[in-house]
């Protein structure tokens, strides 16, 4: 059956594209509330501002800074500014910021089965690019409202363009597509720089020494770094969103704890969200050929560039699973490389059967390993948000500046659909009534905060100090909202 699907290269990117669209379904049109909600509700706040404001891209701004109208210090804004683009068609909304990643994870998934088939073979490229989309940290991050997918096609495109780039006849329209990716990847996530080191692989294997002085190489270079250079000097005075200066990352980084987070990388994050277990068994045996045989240039410079920076990020890519995403396409395809290879083993194996069908377990515990791996990540958090719009609308006008008592900056304010101030109160319950009041000094109008902690009825401190000014202008027993005086 394999044998026949192979013979048809239509189909194999007919199973390709709907794998694709089946496992991003999942929670597609669900509010941004799941694993990860900070980020994502940062991206469509920023989003919205382009859409409502009509700014134009090089103008990103946030609606958690109070009134004040300044530059938001983000990544290269084109996900968002084209997310805002979009907002407004077919009544949408903040749903096309999930749209755009799956769609971005399905061209993905395509190119990745074009540059495979050159390299690998059709069999090889058919079950790489199918799998690369059951592989736990795409599943998840392949559909969330974050520039990660987008960063990821943009990677794999400037790879499969410089390696066109690099045929006989030195294509220039390869060559822009490949610099254009290239800025657009590294541009939209900085670590993903790691993108230089594969493609010095891919060029050297190609024209080897002589790459040395192939000035389209560091013209190339020069362009798109120097768009990212360009963009981060516009947007580093900017409002802090993402790191954008070198001692933010430091700060992030922990290097004082790096043995502990390369090892947690090698004997966790890798093997349970980017490969599983069962694609273990199929990676092993395609890196044995191509990393260790073979010794391909490119697949360990890609390889390697890939891990040394997940170790590099340190304590930054312990905590942020997505950071761990560009290994899932070279994982699928040394992945798909085992599993052609092993199939052919199997079938010519003295027990067919048996040798088969250990394959087809190997196989089924991919998808498998992903679906259990990851089902949390989908459950839906902060229900008390859900009547904030209303909630605000009855009690305020759009102008009114509002602080909010809410562990991510920019949530409740977006579910607002207000602009203002944010700060987890109950982190700090000490110093409440200070930071509160420099925010009504500042124009704070009204506080919200879910029903709780500081603000629980009827023994929470914060509850009983606005209490005892009057009631609360908005109680449905999850939200509560009350206007502010100067103190």
């Amino acid at each position: 059956m394999i044998d026949a699907v192979l013979k048809r290269r239509g189909l194999c990117l007919t199973i390709v594209v709907s794998l694709s669209l089946l496992v991003h379904a999942k929670g597609l049109t669900a509010p941004l509330l799941d694993y990860h909600f900070h980020r994502q509700v940062n991206t469509a706040s920023i989003a919205r501002g382009y859409w409502r404001n009509a700014r134009p891209i090089q103008e990103p701004r946030i609606d958690w800074d109070g009134a004040s109208d300044r530059l938001a210090a983000t990544e290269l804004p084109i996900y968002m500014w084209a997310y805002g683009k979009l907002w407004p068609i077919a009544g949408l909304g903040e749903k096309w910021g999930r749209l755009i990643s799956a769609a971005a994870s399905l061209l993905t998934a395509l190119l990745l089965f074009f540059f495979f088939e050159n390299e690998l073979g059709r069999e090889a490229a058919f079950w790489g690019a199918s799998l690369f989309s059951l592989l736990p940290v795409e599943v998840y991050f392949g559909r969330t409202v974050q520039p990660e997918a987008t960063a990821l096609l943009a990677l794999i495109g400037a790879i499969f363009f410089w390696s066109r780039s690099l045929e006989s006849g030195r294509s220039w329209g390869a060559w822009a597509g490949a610099a254009f990716c290239a800025f657009i990847a590294v541009g939209l996530k900085l670590p993903y720089a790691h993108l230089l080191v594969a493609l010095a692989g891919l060029t050297w294997r190609k024209l080897g020494r002589r790459s040395l002085a192939d000035w389209r190489t560091y013209a190339a270079g020069l362009l798109s770094m120097g768009g990212v250079i360009a963009w981060y000097l516009h947007a580093r005075d900017g409002v802090y969103v993402v790191p954008t200066h070198p001692s933010e990352y430091a700060n992030l980084l922990s290097y004082s704890r790096l043995p502990y987070f390369i090892q947690f990388q090698i004997f966790s994050r890798i093997p349970e969200l980017v490969m599983t277990y069962g694609g273990l068994v199929f990676f092993a045996v395609g890196a044995r050929e191509i990393l260790w045989a073979k010794r391909d240039t490119f697949w360990l410079s890609w390889f390697l560039g890939v891990v040394f920076h997940l170790f590099a990020m340190s304590g930054y890519s312990h905590s942020h699973e997505y950071t761990a995403l560009p290994l899932a396409p070279i994982a699928a395809g040394l992945i798909g490389f085992g599993v052609a290879r092993l199939r052919s083993i199997a079938a010519a194996a003295p027990k067919r059967r048996l040798a088969l069908a250990g394959l087809a377990f190997l196989l089924v515990a991919i998808p498998s390993h992903s679906a259990l791996r990851i089902s949390h990540w989908y459950r839906q958090g902060f229900d008390f948000v859900g009547g904030a719009a209303k909630a605000a609308d009855a009690v305020s006008t759009r102008n009114d500046l509002f602080f909010t008592n809410c562990q991510a900056p920019s949530v409740l304010l977006y579910y607002l659909d207000r602009r203002g101030w944010s700060s987890e109160l109950d982190m700090n319950p000490t110093t409440a009534d200070r930071i509160v009041d420099e925010h009504v000094v500042e124009g704070a109008r009204f506080i919200a905060s879910e029903k709780r902690g500081l603000f629980a009825e009827p023994d929470g401190a914060m509850w009983k100090r606005l209490r005892a000014h009057g009631k609360p202008v908005w109680d449905d027993g999850k939200l509560v909202i009350f206007p502010l005086s100067n103190p």
